[in-house]
């Protein structure tokens, strides 16, 4: 008989792991027969205000957590967050200039030879021999020996020179010395480093000159689009592609010269920050080549849209590049951008579980702590602001990570929320 009942009592006690409503039942009864077997009111008594103490041990262990860790409330509170970025530095496309030909001719001499190789303004780049510009210089030229009291003619000859892009001193020298400027030199009207447009479309096929001349010469074709940003030249340093002794033609764009004294930095900001972020916001960026350097500026623009298969949005911020920075087009760029004042209630990171889908905290209740599911918003270094699920009168558990000894105790919490 007494095997029996131990056996008996063996059995209830492994039928509290089952299930909380089976547990506490078996306690129940096995407290009944207790109280059977043994008489007096007080002892009676005692076990029945066990049993009300009991009601949170035998919760499922799914849903509670015992612990004395330190608990802490969400506080309101006003802050202005730092949000991170990368970026590169780009052209600022609107100093990126091109050089094109405004009459048809013979590449006589280039004195550029590879890409990238600096460029002053007024700085002579090539000769060319044109039919149609020796033409025009004769025409005055003859104009000014023999009708050199039709001033109307005379002006009509220099303006169709000057549209052709001869100079005030060219046009002078042609006055002063009666002789025709042949080749005629083309200078740079920009600074900057130099790349001929024909170098990423390859050479064209053979043309024939207009005006005669030998029609087995190369002929550089190239189309008449403006350089767009995307269109940025190769880092590598190679040859032009453009030759002495090719033709051009009137209009064709030959070279493209960037000017790298004010650049673009272009950041990458996660969708959930772009709301944060507006002009004139202040930013602090790091180039990685010199990562001592702090650049201090601010948003100049905020692209509308994200684009095609993008995962940020793009903001720009315009910077003078000057001597001291001389920033290299392509470097990587870190960035921290002071976003505005936000006002709302926040919980330190670490009494927060991110789950991916779902983030939760350990709400205390009474002697032991239940997960929460919760709805976040911005997330600082160190803050997270608590948007739903939590008021600011309840207790949570200051250092989550802590709490989660158990893979399955969330897991099976996040099951039963489905």
């Amino acid at each position: 008989m007494k095997e029996r009942w131990k056996y008996d009592n063996q059995f209830a006690i492994d039928n509290l792991q089952l299930t909380w409503a089976f547990r506490k039942i078996a306690y129940c009864l096995l407290l009944i027969a207790y109280c059977s077997c043994n008489s007096g009111k007080e002892h009676k008594q005692a076990l029945l205000n066990q049993t009300s103490e009991l009601d949170g041990l035998v919760k499922p262990t799914n849903q509670t957590v015992f612990s004395g860790v330190k608990t802490i409330s969400p506080r309101e509170q006003s802050i202005t967050p730092v949000l991170n970025a990368t970026g590169v530095i780009s052209y600022d496309p609107r100093l990126i200039s091109n050089i094109s030909a405004r009459f048809s001719g013979r590449i006589e001499k280039i004195y550029v030879r590879f890409n990238f190789e600096n460029v002053s303004k007024g700085q002579r780049i090539m000769d060319i021999y044109s039919p149609e510009i020796l033409t025009a210089q004769q025409n005055l030229i003859f104009l000014l020996n023999y009708s050199s009291d039709d001033s109307a003619l005379i002006n009509s000859s220099k303006q169709k020179l000057q549209l052709l892009g001869l100079t005030g001193e060219q046009l002078k020298h042609i006055e002063t010395a009666k002789q025709p400027i042949n080749p005629l030199p083309v200078y740079t009207p920009y600074n900057g480093h130099i790349h001929d447009i024909g170098s990423s479309k390859g050479l064209a096929s053979i043309s024939s000159f207009s005006n005669g001349m030998s029609s087995g010469m190369n002929s550089l074709k190239t189309p008449n689009s403006q350089i767009q940003i995307e269109n940025i030249p190769s880092s590598q340093t190679s040859a032009l592609s453009i030759k002495e002794g090719m033709y051009v033609e009137s209009g064709q764009q030959i070279f493209a010269v960037y000017n790298i004294n004010q650049v673009w930095a272009i950041l990458n900001i996660f969708p959930l920050d772009a709301s944060l972020i507006e002009v004139n916001d202040k930013v602090s960026i790091t180039a990685e080549t010199d990562p001592a350097n702090v650049i201090s500026s601010f948003i100049s623009y905020i692209e509308p849209v994200a684009g095609q298969n993008a995962f940020a949005i793009k903001a720009r911020v315009y910077l003078q590049n000057s001597e001291n920075l001389h920033l290299k087009i392509g470097t990587q760029i870190s960035a921290k951008i002071t976003s505005r004042e936000i006002i709302g209630i926040w919980l330190p990171r670490n009494a927060v579980v991110n789950l991916g889908q779902k983030q939760i905290v350990f709400l205390k209740t009474e002697n032991y702590f239940t997960t929460r599911t919760i709805q976040t918003g911005m997330v600082t270094d160190s803050l997270v602001q608590i948007l739903s699920g939590l008021k600011d009168n309840e207790q949570v558990a200051a250092n989550a990570q802590y709490m989660v000894d158990s893979e399955s105790f969330i897991q099976t919490e996040a099951n039963e929320q489905k």
